[in-house]
């Protein structure tokens, strides 16, 4: 049974596909899910972990478990969550698709003063606003819309359902859109979890080249106005940056952290998922940051610390090797004494 043959799936379909216990309004339309931190009375969304019951008002919820304070419209409790959203996910699955022949979609809307130049494709349901310039070698997926006065630089690809802000720039090889990095283990191997969300990129802000932003597993991920990365820099999946931060190049950010305004990192910084950034922070250079960082303050260091802290200690990693030859020379003192007391 597929969703894309029907038209229109309701709560009570979706939870015979699923082999789902159904609760309430077997009539609650299905649509595309929505992360469950935002999801409303109208929505769908999956609810997986325990935290997020809480005394909200959610559409239809696919649970692993029964909530105990989120009120729902219909409720499907699934055995198996992985392949349960594997399952759902792939019914709003989207590919990037072009025609050889019309590289230019006749669905895009793209103002006269826009040129597209040769080797780009331009995708449905694409529109472009005044002043961008596109260079050539640029790749435009469906239903994705740029801003106005917005530089695409050779080689940069934007896959489908990409929002772009006015007065940003995409250096060249930027990415834009690929799949988030989401899979589950099984006996036989890893199962791709369907990446269906999309990403937006606020105003002003500034993409190094051969950087890589990740789309969304469902919702966005999102990069908000004014704020620059590097060359190189990864953004996973469903990341949210906040405005004005600045990260240095090879810098890698896992998915559903957020981090926000004002931040600064250094080159190389290594990011966990789902931790949060506070604002003004500063993360020094090859930092690894494995939990939730307050702001403001200055933090650096494996695992990192606050920067005095992170000083002092890589002072005493440097007197280690006297502190070693000392310890030993002291504990063979001791050995020496208690030799001659035995004698």
């Amino acid at each position: 049974m597929s969703l894309r043959s029907w038209t229109e799936v309701r709560a009570g379909d979706l939870a015979q596909e699923l082999g789902g216990v159904l609760e309430g309004n077997p009539d609650f339309p299905v649509k595309k899910p929505v992360p469950v931190k935002v999801a409303g009375p109208e929505d769908v969304t999956f609810l997986f972990d325990r935290k997020f019951d809480e005394e909200r008002e959610f559409g239809l919820l696919i649970s692993s478990f029964k909530p105990q304070k989120a009120k729902f419209a219909a409720l499907i409790i699934v055995e198996n969550k992985d392949e349960a959203m594997v399952r759902v996910l792939k019914h709003f699955e989207k590919r990037d698709e072009f025609d050889l022949s019309t590289p230019v979609s006749s669905d895009a809307k793209i103002p006269d003063d826009v040129k597209i130049p040769p080797f780009c494709f331009i995708g449905k349901n694409v529109k472009i606003g005044r002043g961008t310039k596109i260079y050539p070698f640029v790749f435009i997926g469906s239903d994705s819309e740029i801003g106005e006065n917005v530089i695409i630089h050779p080689f940069v690809y934007i896959g489908h359902d990409v929002k772009i802000g006015n007065n940003t720039v995409l250096f060249p090889g930027a990415v834009i859109g690929a799949d988030g990095f989401g899979f589950y283990r099984t006996p036989n191997g890893y199962i791709k979890i369907p990446q269906v969300g999309g990403v937006i990129i606020e105003e002003d802000c500034e993409i190094g080249a051969n950087a890589t932003i990740d789309r969304a597993t469902i919702g966005y991920t999102i990069i908000k106005r004014g704020t620059k990365l590097d060359d190189q820099v990864h953004v996973g999946h469903n990341v949210e940056i906040g405005e004005h931060t600045v990260i240095a190049g090879q810098t890698g950010i896992a998915g559903s952290t957020k981090i926000g305004n004002w931040v600064m990192m250094g080159g190389q910084v290594g990011i966990s998922d789902h931790i949060e950034i506070g604002d003004n922070v500063i993360i020094l250079g090859k930092a690894g940051v494995t939990k939730s960082l307050q702001g403001p303050g200055i933090f650096g260091g494996y695992f990192a610390r606050e920067r005095s802290r992170f000083l002092k200690i890589r002072a005493i990693e440097e007197k280690l090797p006297e502190i070693y030859e000392r310890l030993k020379r002291l504990e063979e003192r001791v050995e020496r004494a208690d030799n001659k007391k035995k004698d």
